[in-house]
């Protein structure tokens, strides 16, 4: 069970962290076209970049049945 809890608050920690990174308006004052991040300017590789992680942890979440309550013994 508090294996359960600890993955929990990584996934929640995790959540919070790439939705902050999204809307961090500090990324307009970086929006040049020189600085390449994955062979495109900055600012579409840099989203790019954070929706690629957001879908992995995500993924995760759905692996691990994130916000289900565990089975009990005789639940079916």
């Amino acid at each position: 069970m508090k294996k359960n809890r600890i993955t929990q608050k990584i996934i929640w920690t995790m959540i919070i962290l790439g939705f902050a990174v999204i809307e961090f308006p500090g990324i307009l004052f970086i929006n040049r076209i020189e600085p390449y991040l994955i062979g495109m300017p900055f600012l579409y590789g840099f989203v790019l970049v954070v929706w690629v992680n957001m879908c992995l942890v995500l993924g995760v979440a759905y692996y691990y049945n994130w916000g289900k309550k565990p089975k009990q013994r005789g639940d079916q």
